[in-house]
């Protein structure tokens, strides 16, 4: 069964159990996990256990001997305590009535957290033929799903999927300035006294980053695998007895957290790929209730992640390895509806998410008419019969004098040196926009191959348009002082605000969603007087205006 984190996976198996003769065997990758679940399962007064290598033997004993005599409902084990000889002997003296594995992408070695032992319980099938197992995961492909069933050796298989889409969540992606932390205080503005976590991508910069949010003025605890054992525990428990509000940690914090009014998670670098990324999401608004994930970035995450890729032997899982690295790249810096991308790459359909992701809140933003240059791309890529990668093509657009181009002949081209004026991360991400509106697909080894619509660009009857945003790449420590230093007229930021908050609690809905702070300081700032001069403000477009201009163009003229 594939559902979202959050969609009641646990309560699917646990209430058949309770409704059956016998014991349920439930296979987990973490003890902290297993706790948490034991610990939720025994106070509703339903008998469960665990074992795993923290007990004793004497402990493991009396928990076996409650199991052969009737006593458990639930036996939760590791995988690699399932895999031993001792523990099939004892099994084979239970009542079993099914197999539970829950997170079973791991098994799977083109899943994103792939471990031997999980794929080792392919032997299950064999050791109890007549048993019946049931696999449960919130992230896997058609690809993973496949392989999943493949490796369980199960036949004739039903495979329960529910919608990836969680409408509770509202998704943005930014661009990270510096290390972000700026960006992550102005968020934080919107979430205060709520819990969260934030992630981030090692040990130092767990430690480092919880303590600046604790100089300012937030509660907030590390957490990742460095910590000693009862620190981590003692952290965990803080965090969800509400005693701190904000847990700053690696991935190894929140697989299975039972902690359902979690109002946001931030990533302040790129995880490593979507099913790392929606996994960890998940973890914000359980309860249903409205939440925000933040994802920051940028292109040298990248660089980081396919660093720690070197030491894999096997060419094919590395190369696996690699490609879903470009593809959350790709998702962060594209302008499709973030839920519908999510939706996509789990083989599941999305319309549209009603404007619960920023790309779709602000697709009236500021564009730039890309056509000119599309053209230029695409004339290069039928001049050279659609055989080379983007490196290639972008090449000789900016006349490269490497070697392999002068050597093909490149140079004699009427569109080599065209492209001077962009630098090759301008290029890159036109490339990127034109794969989005399928102008252009991908074909064997990363070739650029032109489609049906690149007819109709090169002809001027489509033309090709981008956020102003996305091209504006090379942001300094100067523009950051900039907007620290920005002015505004403070008193009337203040009836802006009063407004905003009026208007949301009418519609029902997080004051952002009208407008952030930032807008309201530009109009503070610029104080538009009409239509015309207010669509000039940042973050003001058609839809926008259309939706609250006239409103706060009153509240300004007054």
């Amino acid at each position: 069964m594939i559902l979202p984190t959050g969609g009641g996976k646990s309560l699917v198996f646990q209430l058949p159990t309770m409704m059956m003769e016998g014991i349920t065997i439930v296979v987990s990758p973490l003890i902290a996990l297993m706790q948490d679940q034991v610990s939720a399962l025994k106070a509703q007064n339903i008998n469960a256990e665990m074992i795993s290598s923290a007990q004793s033997y004497e402990e493991v004993d009396d928990i076996m001997y409650a199991a052969v005599n009737g006593d458990l409902k639930f036996l939760y084990l590791s995988p690699e305590r399932l895999n031993n000889g001792r523990t099939l002997d004892f099994l084979h003296n239970l009542h079993i009535n099914f197999f539970v594995i829950d997170e079973a992408h791991c098994i799977s070695q083109w899943g994103h957290e792939f471990r031997d032992d999980y794929r080792a319980l392919g032997s299950l099938k064999h050791n109890f033929p007549y048993t019946t197992i049931a696999a449960f995961t919130a992230t896997s492909t058609d690809n993973v799903t496949d392989d999943i069933l493949r490796e369980l050796q199960v036949t004739d298989p039903v495979v329960l999927k529910g919608k990836i889409f969680r409408k509770n969540l509202f998704i943005s992606a930014q661009r990270r300035i510096a290390n972000g932390q700026a960006q992550l205080k102005n968020f934080l503005l919107r979430h205060v006294d709520e819990s969260g976590i934030i992630y981030v991508s090692s040990r130092k910069k767990t430690e480092e980053l919880s303590s600046f949010l604790n100089q300012s003025g937030y509660k907030s605890l590390p957490y990742h695998a460095g910590l000693p054992a009862h620190v981590r525990e003692q952290n965990f428990k803080i965090f969800v007895n509400d005693k701190v509000n904000i847990m700053v940690a690696t991935i190894a914090f929140g697989m299975g957290i039972d902690k359902s009014d979690i109002r946001f998670v931030v990533h302040m670098s790129l995880p490593k790929s979507q099913e790392n990324y929606y996994q960890e999401i998940g973890r914000a608004g359980r309860d249903g209730d409205d939440s925000e994930v933040l994802l920051l970035f940028n292109a040298g995450d990248i660089v980081i992640h396919k660093r720690f890729l070197n030491d894999i032997s096997n060419e094919d899982y590395k190369a696996h390895l690699e490609t879903k690295i470009d593809q959350i790249y790709k998702y962060s810096t594209s302008e499709i509806c973030f839920h519908k991308q999510l939706a996509e790459y789990f083989d599941d359909t999305l319309d549209e998410c009603r404007d619960r992701c920023d790309n779709c809140l602000e697709s009236d933003d500021k564009r730039t008419d890309i056509t000119k240059e599309s053209q230029m791309i695409l004339s290069a890529i039928y001049k050279t019969d659609q055989g080379f990668g983007k490196n290639y093509v972008i090449d000789i657009l900016r006349g490269s004098s490497e070697h392999k181009l002068l050597a093909n002949g490149a140079d004699k081209l009427s569109m080599y040196g065209i492209g001077t004026e962009l630098s090759k991360k301008e290029w890159f991400i036109i490339v990127e926009r034109l794969i989005e509106l399928r102008v252009l697909n991908l074909g064997d080894f990363s070739v650029l191959k032109l489609t049906d619509d690149a007819i109709n660009v090169l002809k001027s009857l489509k033309l090709i348009d981008i956020k102003s945003s996305r091209l504006l790449i090379n942001v300094t420590e100067k523009k950051v002082k900039q907007d620290k230093e920005f002015d505004y007229d403070e008193e009337m930021f203040e009836e802006l605000r009063s407004k905003r908050s009026e208007l949301a609690s009418d519609m029902g809905v997080p004051a952002y969603i009208i407008f952030t702070d930032k807008t309201l300081k530009h109009l503070a700032n610029d104080k538009p007087i009409d239509k015309d001069s207010m669509l000039e403000v940042n973050g003001i477009g058609e839809k926008k205006f259309t939706q609250f201009g006239e409103v706060f163009l009153d509240v300004i003229n007054s």
